[in-house]
């Protein structure tokens, strides 16, 4: 039986889950193709309402990979909606198998997603695969399948929902053999074999000292988060399962005997100093040992300490991320982000007194809270400019996902009435242009005096050039900086060789 995975991801393709489940079908002797659909930034402006289509060409080679399949599956976030939705469209006319969707978005909207395919997958899709699978290739009936929906003669049927893998190491490791896997090369607008040396390209570049990149193997080491945000719809992934160290150490030494050019790790769990200190005790002699690369991780402000952060960095641990969200005391509350801003301070002093052994750290910090007033903004610039050294920032324009809370509290205020056009095809990457966006927008560029910003940020400017509402002036100013940013690292690239590196630029700016 042929099974066929179709996946819309960001520039990177490590599709964590899905590359999973590939690994999972051929473990239980079934054959599968996994397609990745790599897409970048297409418009660089708040707000773009960007409707994102295929062109003929492509769709019709993603049909002709699927001409054998017994079974079609997506996996993809919500901001992909438009692109599986495209796509199912058009093998609906071509081929007569089911086509299964899973992820958040279908988790969070099955029955929009039955509009488009057959089967919806609820929360984690591991066990409900399988037993599709073997269901189909027996020419058994499917519909009873657990953590499946689906719409028969016009009417739902939802099945009981598997609990989530508690044994993460029961799982296999991520499909890495490259076998049967395809990728949407932005370059020739083809569908092109994946092997080592187009994974090369692909692979992730991450900053490391001296102005160098290098090639970046992402994993995770557990499933869940311990903070409950209410802007956040990761509870698909609750409870907080952890993988062994062991476990962990057996997937990067087979990663990197296959791909002996990866030189860094990055650890993408949600928060990875959420463990406790033992397992880091554990983590750290044993990566040290086994692996011995520099790695990335984030953490958080109420789960950073100065015991695991020393483990850490003796272990590799070079850079760090940290979720600051807002300095709004009222934000905080409706986001449950249960954290002071004196806690805030804290966490950053602590990391910058490890600057000579780490690099810049990046703090994520989310704008356009559709509920936040002009001074709810002014706290978070405030505590932006008070938190101690240098800091690069990761902004992103509020999104009212499907699964979230807020989202269910927008709806019943009347706020939110056209979920396609104002979520899904919102870009996150890109804030509203007014005065004091901008100025926080500015504090992550260390090379921008913090004098010179807490000048600007005075009443006596804010009431001058603060709106609400976005301006032409400041979207433009948005959009020429990340330009001359991204073009700025491009040069760089450049002048070190790092061709690799300047095409994952492109793919972000194009």
């Amino acid at each position: 039986m042929n099974i066929v995975i179709i996946t819309p991801t960001p520039p990177d393709i490590n599709a964590f889950g899905v590359r999973i489940l590939s690994s999972l079908l051929k473990n239980s002797g079934f054959k599968s193709k996994i397609i990745f659909l790599p897409g970048g930034i297409e418009h660089l402006r708040f707000d773009a309402k960007y409707i994102y289509t295929y062109s003929t060409k492509t769709l019709e080679q993603i049909g002709e990979l699927c001409k054998d399949a017994d079974l079609v599956g997506f996996s993809f976030m919500s901001q992909y909606f438009d692109r599986a939705a495209n796509i199912t469209e058009y093998l609906k006319k071509q081929i007569d198998v089911p086509i299964i969707w899973g992820g958040t978005h279908p988790t969070y909207r099955p029955e929009q997603s039955l509009d488009y395919c057959d089967i919806v997958c609820i929360g984690e899709g591991e066990q409900a695969i399988i037993n599709i699978s073997k269901k189909i290739s027996n020419g058994e009936d499917h519909t009873d399948v657990k953590s499946c929906w689906y719409r028969i003669n016009g009417k739902l049927k939802k099945n009981e929902q598997y609990p989530p893998v508690h044994d993460l190491d029961a799982l296999p490791f991520a499909d890495y053999e490259l076998e049967n896997h395809y990728l949407y090369d932005w370059i020739s607008e083809n569908i092109i074999p994946i092997d080592k040396n187009v994974m090369k390209e692909q692979f992730l570049r991450m900053p490391y000292f001296h102005n160098k990149h290098l090639i970046t193997y992402r994993t995770m080491t557990s499933r869940g988060c311990p903070h409950h945000c209410s802007y956040c719809a990761s509870s698909i992934m609750k409870p907080l399962r952890r993988r062994s160290v062991d476990n962990v150490m057996n997937e990067l030494e087979m990663i990197l005997k296959k791909f002996d050019y990866i030189k860094l790790i990055s650890f993408f769990d949600d928060t990875f100093f959420a463990a406790p200190v033992s397992y880091f005790e554990e983590f750290a002699e044993k990566y040290k040992r086994r692996i011995g690369l520099p790695f990335h991780a984030q953490c958080s402000p109420t789960t950073i300490s100065k015991q695991k952060i020393d483990l850490l960095i003796e272990a590799g641990l070079f850079f760090t991320e940290m979720g600051i969200q807002t300095g709004s005391k009222r934000i905080k509350q409706m986001y449950r982000r249960k954290v002071s801003n004196r806690r805030m301070v804290e966490a950053a002093t602590l990391i910058n007194k490890y600057r000579s052994r780490m690099m810049v750290p990046d703090y994520h910090v989310i704008l356009d809270n559709l509920w936040e007033e002009m001074q709810d903004v002014k706290d978070t610039l405030s505590l932006l400019l008070n938190l101690p050294g240098k800091f690069g920032l990761q902004i992103s324009s509020l999104v009212l996902y499907p699964g979230t809370e807020l989202n269910d509290i927008a709806r019943k205020e009347g706020l939110l009435k056209d979920e396609l056009n104002e979520v899904l095809r919102k870009p996150f990457t890109f804030p509203k242009g007014t005065y004091l966006n901008y100025l926080i927008f500015l504090s992550g560029f260390p090379m921008v005096p913090r004098f010179l910003l807490k000048g600007l940020a005075k009443d006596v400017f804010i009431k001058l050039f603060h709106s609400q509402k976005p301006h032409k002036f400041f979207d433009y100013l948005f959009w020429l900086t990340m330009r001359l940013r991204l073009a700025g690292k491009g040069i760089i690239a450049l002048l070190t060789g790092d061709f690799g590196r300047i095409i994952n630029y492109f793919k972000l700016a194009r």
